[in-house]
């Protein structure tokens, strides 16, 4: 019985997709009882897509009411169920796998007997996700879950941009801001691999930055604090990576390509600006080049080498984020606008539908890619 209610909510947790499709094994399966008891588990499959209310909630499974809440207030809690205040009600949503539940386990960066269990865990079951799947083909590159965001003051003066490209119109927009403690860097942190990096410049915006502060994931912050942390960010080499949206984005991770999954994947991608990106490239301007070598160390994605007394540039797999751009003492190297690339969806649920139906047409035989 207890197998196969976990079973039902693996099912669960692949209908609202996510950036790594679900996959049952052995390490997936370990890594759920881990996360939901199986009270919780019940309560996760009986949520429907949309946000309810436990009272609605309660309604539908028959149960009381103050049960039903006090369930989905120790699932907010503990990262499985999203929270939202609207109207004088609190609505709850299921947290899909990844981005979501993976990273509220290490946001608060606890450190105890219990983190380092789940650390594993979850280590175990991304070795499994990247075996050949039983039918011998590998798992499928879905459309891109995440882009790139350039630093903003090396954008070129007078090149026309939309919003999105903007950080600063993201944290404009927003009334609730948050930081928090880096889940991947953390996690590797647990696993007795820890980074030099600093681990307190995640940030989270809108209604997500709410949820992360009312349940303690996250410290509350204001304008010119999150400024201080992507400044903060850059210095220190890493890259800013968000979901790929276009009108609202819910956190910027600051990422390192030693921990950090979206970089990680991308690094070992054979063309990495296919996978994420942001508008932009970057180009050398060969006389302006000393071959001094500073920019090299600045890029994570080696996208840069030196031939001769020059520094030349791999375009495939830049993914254009400005890093190098600050690092060079002469100008040298400047950021582009890249040709034809698409718009990000505006949000998530047309994000989530893209990669659905993406990694169903990829996972049909005799097809492989991201899919369109």
């Amino acid at each position: 019985m207890t197998s196969d209610l976990y079973d039902r909510l693996a099912d669960a947790l692949s209908a609202r997709g996510g950036a790594v499709p679900v996959r049952k094994c052995d390490e997936f399966f370990a890594l759920l009882e881990e996360l939901y008891s199986p009270e919780d588990a019940e309560l996760a499959l009986a949520m429907p897509m949309v946000q309810i209310t436990a009272a609605q909630l309660a309604a539908q499974m028959g149960r009381d009411p103050r049960d039903v809440k006090r369930g989905l207030e120790r699932m907010a809690d503990k990262g499985l169920v999203f929270s939202k205040k609207r109207g004088g009600s609190t609505y709850y949503s299921l947290i899909v796998l990844l981005p979501g539940v993976f990273e509220l386990q290490f946001m608060k960066g606890e450190v105890d007997e219990h983190a380092r269990k789940l650390a594993r865990l979850f280590e175990d079951y991304f070795n499994a996700t990247r075996r050949p799947a039983p039918s011998g083909r590998p798992v499928p590159q879905i459309f891109p879950f995440a882009r790139v965001i350039t630093v903003e003051r090396e954008i070129p003066a007078g090149v026309e941009i939309h919003t999105f490209d903007r950080v600063s119109e993201y944290i404009a927009q927003n009334d609730y801001l948050a930081v928090s403690i880096c889940y991947c860097r953390h996690h590797g942190e647990l696993l007795g691999d820890p980074c030099s990096k600093p681990k307190d410049v995640c940030l989270a915006f809108g209604a997500n930055a709410q949820y992360l502060i009312e349940r303690g994931f996250a410290r509350q912050i204001t304008r010119q604090e999150a400024y201080d942390v992507l400044e903060r960010a850059e210095k220190a080499g890493l890259i800013h990576c968000s979901s790929n949206t276009s009108k609202r984005i819910d956190f910027i991770c600051n990422c390192c390509d030693c921990h950090c999954g979206i970089i990680r994947s991308l690094k070992d991608a054979a063309v990495p600006s296919m996978a994420a990106q942001s508008r932009f490239m970057v180009s050398v301007e060969a006389g302006e080049c000393v071959a001094c070598e500073a920019c090299l160390d600045r890029c994570q994605l080696e996208a840069l080498s030196l031939a001769g007394d020059v520094i030349v540039a791999d375009e495939a797999r830049c993914v254009g984020c400005g890093l190098c751009v600050s690092a060079c003492p002469t100008n040298a190297l400047k950021l582009k606008l890249r040709e034809e690339v698409a718009e990000p969806p505006p949000n998530w649920l047309a994000l989530n539908r893209a990669m659905i139906l993406s990694y169903a047409r990829a996972s049909q035989p005799g097809r492989t890619g991201t899919g369109e």
